[in-house]
């Protein structure tokens, strides 16, 4: 049976979300009372939510003071969070799960999760709903975790108050399907100078609890430094010697080309939304801009032995599959342009802007995250600044669109 799509699973936890809100705010409503859309958020509470919501977004994502300093003990930051943050990181993971089940060619086989730095607890949240049966949360706050075992009932999850600086705890076992760290990990040794080595360190830890075939999971902002920080440590669990095998969303095991493009190169997923309410009052209050659900991911499955994922051994030159990893580009010359990535590197795909085959074969409405090939391109730019064109006897075909947000995963042979 397939799961319905990530937009209407989450419209389907918000009225448990504003209820516990409430409740923490001194109006205590069940959380388990669905809330008519008329008991959304009143003016009053969207003020007062929207104020918060401010000075967390600027403590997360600007001066970036509060990662890493207890900001879930604080009742107002928590409470925002629980309102805007929980369900952008809920939709942030279901569309990973989206893109990793149109690879799998059907629902993921999640059983026994996970969560590192679950905070109170989106990532579980999307899990459970994607199909997973039980739940391991950690977490260094006791009250998000309590917020998570509320919001999480009636499902089976045992959560754990755990500071993942000192390591994982030696009695978790192992065998989990899915491992998971979302939005954790660069709340994670913030003012040490070695911090992206320990990171590296939990996470090969942390990997070695994963059933063979497990999944490990990142998911991290899409801001600039937190992106490039998660490019950096999928190389290093991509290093000799790793016990796992990259499963998306790249189509390349080999060194991140955004990496070795400069530093202020990057790679991020982004689907357009438009949100329920109370989100979408919440960002107006903040004057946030929420049209779109942008994050950095990717997903690890631990190798069955010394079998490992294969890469395409096609020549670029006549063919090769590759992910989007930009927004349409006009240039002067009058050429659409999109980065792709493949084997090859990360190479700009151009064709003219009026250019009826390209239209036709669905160029000009690419996105990021959209699995394409390309046969017979023509090489263009030169040795410093090389790139492809789709001309005369080219051809593009879609294999996948990115997951969205209301609407089903297509994918095509």
């Amino acid at each position: 049976m397939s799961q319905p799509s990530p937009g209407p699973r989450l419209e389907g936890r918000l009225p448990a979300l504003i209820a516990a809100w409430r409740a923490r705010q001194g109006t205590p409503r069940s959380p388990n009372i669905s809330l008519p859309a008329s008991q959304a958020l009143s003016p009053g509470e969207t003020k007062a939510a929207g104020r918060a919501l401010l000075d967390l977004q600027r403590g997360l994502t600007g001066s970036r003071e509060l990662p890493g300093s207890g900001y879930m003990e604080e009742k107002d930051l928590l409470g925002a969070y629980l309102l805007y943050y929980w369900p952008t990181s809920y939709l942030q993971v279901s569309l990973a799960l989206a893109w990793l089940g149109r690879q799998a060619g059907g629902p993921l086989g999640l059983g026994r999760i996970l969560d590192l730095g679950s905070g109170p607890g989106p990532a579980t949240a999307a899990l459970l709903d994607a199909g997973a049966r039980e739940a391991v949360l950690l977490d260094s706050s006791s009250a998000a975790l309590s917020l998570a075992s509320e919001l999480l009932a009636p499902a089976k999850v045992m959560t754990r108050v755990a500071n993942l600086e000192a390591g994982l705890p030696p009695d978790l076992g192992a065998g989990f399907d899915l491992i998971i760290a979302c939005h954790s990990l660069n709340e994670l040794w913030k003012s040490s100078g070695e911090a992206q080595e320990k990171r590296l360190g939990l996470l090969k830890a942390a990997s070695e609890l994963l059933a063979p075939g497990g999944i490990l999971l990142l998911v991290e902002p899409a801001l600039l430094i937190t992106s490039r920080d998660l490019l950096a440590l999928r190389d290093g669990l991509l290093g000799p010697g790793s016990c796992l095998e990259l499963l998306g969303p790249c189509t390349r095991q080999g060194p991140c080309p955004a990496l070795a493009a400069g530093p202020g190169q990057t790679c991020h997923a982004e689907v357009a939304w438009d949100p329920p309410m109370p989100i979408a009052a919440l960002a107006k209050e903040a004057g946030l801009d929420r049209s779109a659900i942008k994050t950095s991911w990717f997903a690890f499955a631990r190798k069955n032995g010394d079998e490992a994922r294969s890469s395409p051994g096609a020549d670029p030159k006549k063919a090769f599959e590759a992910l989007v990893v930009s927004e349409a580009m006009l240039n002067k010359a009058g050429r659409l342009r999109y980065l792709l990535c493949s084997e090859a590197g990360r190479l700009p795909l151009s064709a003219r802007k009026d250019d009826a085959a390209a239209r036709r074969q669905g160029f000009h409405n690419l996105g990021r995250y959209d699995l394409v090939r390309v046969r017979n391109p023509e090489a263009r730019g030169d040795a410093q600044a090389p790139g492809w064109g789709l001309g005369e006897g080219s051809e593009l075909t879609v294999l996948a669109k990115a997951p969205g947000l209301g609407g089903a995963f297509h994918a095509k042979g």
